[in-house]
């Protein structure tokens, strides 16, 4: 017997065959991903509704937060909140402007032989520069105008200046030498 299996059917009946056993085929197979189809919509149903009732519960449970969050503790935390970001405003602020201790300490550092010093007075530079005030004593005229040189030349200081009035007495002169710049050392 040979292993090949012999038709006798005329092409038009074969073709005709094969397209009806195609159409069976795509019919079952259409059949069968609408019951697969229809099976998981049926079972993703219980999980909608439970996800639609979460859903409608936290929508609640927002509203009734932030009703009560429309109390005047909120209106406490918002005041406290506004005054603690006016601090940190300014603490940043400060955190870039020049020290009173710094400029004294660099200010005192300059050599002052036959100088007392009795008071200082310091205001940091904002929008414009900085001030600070130097008063006390000279015993003559000369180291007070060389003082007020060494105060001219640091880096700092823009300008030194010393009232004229100063000069007037010849020992134990009082004076007050106003410093502008930026009294950053």
């Amino acid at each position: 017997m040979s292993p090949e299996l012999t038709n006798l059917l005329p092409h038009s009946r074969i073709r005709a065959f094969r397209r009806d056993y195609f159409l069976r085929l795509a019919t079952i197979s259409l059949v069968l991903l609408t019951i697969v189809v229809v099976a998981h919509g049926l079972l993703l149903a219980p999980a909608y509704m439970y996800a639609r009732g979460e859903v409608q519960r936290e929508t609640v449970e927002l509203e009734r937060l932030t009703a009560s969050l429309q109390t005047s503790e909120e209106k406490e935390v918002r005041a406290r909140l506004a005054t603690l970001t006016t601090n940190v405003t300014y603490l940043n602020r400060l955190a870039t402007t020049t020290t009173a201790s710094a400029a004294i300490r660099s200010v005192l550092s300059v050599p002052r032989t036959g100088i007392s010093l009795s008071g200082f007075t310091f205001a940091p530079p904002g929008k414009d520069a900085g001030r600070m005030a130097l008063s006390g004593t000279a015993a003559t005229r000369d180291t007070l105008r060389a003082y007020a040189l060494a105060l001219g030349q640091l880096p700092f200081v823009t300008s030194a200046d010393l009232p004229i009035s100063a000069y007037a007495k010849e020992n134990d002169i009082p004076f007050t030498i106003s410093l502008t710049g930026t009294l950053r050392p």
